[in-house]
């Protein structure tokens, strides 16, 4: 390539990175393509969802008005809300002194519980789900162990029940409580135990009025993101429920499946994404949204 040419596309490759440089759309573009999955993937489908809802036959919310004031709907719900509530505190009580025993350790200790905490994330769900079967069946590992010992004479009933749905959703959930709350425990400054400690506080003092109270944004938000993941949880509770355990999600797809009426799942999604916008919005009006990546408190 001759001198010339060289130096006119020195120019033009300047022109262009003074243009990127100061161009304002340049954000935007870059976000284009994760915009666009967002729409197609999601928007889309959910528009297509409440308008199958609303539009069967004409406009109506007469299904809106069926699930909302039937027992059987009010019950799933109710039973949903349960279970997923007691799931979020088991993983909070669970998952509290685990990342606060990550956060005070460091080096190889650190990063052996880590491994242990997150290896069972990349596991499947199905196959975690399927795992408490043979725990926790009639020829399970846990009846065996207990008739050898002689503790029973006979497999207990651990399955098909709300205990063995609370197990499989606490082990599934536990790592995301885990490593939400490390995240939050992590930014808070060290040097403030440090300063209660040399004004008299004992280690337990400490924790209980400094380190707690700061901590609380982290739990607050590592519960609403366990709360959510688990209010739409189906393949766990199906497998290893009775039909007193059936969640919102069970019921969208016997409707979907074996009802065929997509018009009544389609409403029933659209109501269970309406209950996930109200815990969030509550959530945003006293704790803020901002607190989920880091911001400052209001």
């Amino acid at each position: 390539m001759s001198a010339p040419a060289a130096a006119s596309d020195r120019r033009r490759i300047s022109r262009f990175a003074r243009f990127v440089h100061r161009s304002r759309a340049v954000p935007y573009l870059l976000l284009l393509p994760c915009a666009a999955w967002i729409v197609i993937f999601f928007m889309v489908p959910l528009a297509l969802m409440t308008w199958r809802s609303l539009f069967h036959d004409g406009f109506s919310a007469t299904i809106y008005t069926e699930l909302m004031t039937s027992p059987q709907y009010a019950k799933v719900t109710i039973t949903s809300l349960k279970i997923v509530t007691l799931t979020t505190v088991a993983t909070l009580l669970i998952g509290y002194p685990i990342a606060y025993a990550i956060t005070i350790s460091g080096g190889w200790t650190r990063i052996a519980i880590l491994t242990l905490v997150t290896i069972p994330y990349w596991v499947d769900v199905i196959v975690r789900s399927f795992s408490w079967l043979i725990v926790l069946g009639d020829n399970g590992i846990l009846n065996k162990a207990l008739m050898q010992i002689g503790l029973t004479g006979q497999p207990l009933p651990l399955l098909y029940n709300l205990t063995s749905v609370l197990l499989a959703m606490v082990q599934i959930l536990l790592p995301m409580m885990i490593i939400t709350l490390f995240g939050a425990m992590l930014r808070i400054d060290r040097s403030l135990l440090l300063a209660a400690k040399i004004h008299g506080a004992t280690d337990f003092q400490a924790f209980r009025s400094v380190f707690f109270p700061l901590s609380l944004p982290g739990v607050y938000g590592a519960c609403l993101l366990v709360f959510v993941i688990g209010l739409g949880f189906y393949v766990t509770p199906a497998l290893l429920g009775s039909p007193a355990e059936t969640m919102i999600s069970q019921t969208i797809m016997i409707e979907a499946t074996e009802n065929l009426d997509y018009e009544r799942a389609s409403a029933a999604g659209v109501l269970l994404l309406l209950i996930t916008i109200a815990m969030v919005a509550v959530y945003n009006r006293y704790f803020g949204l901002e607190r989920l990546w880091g911001g400052s408190e209001r």
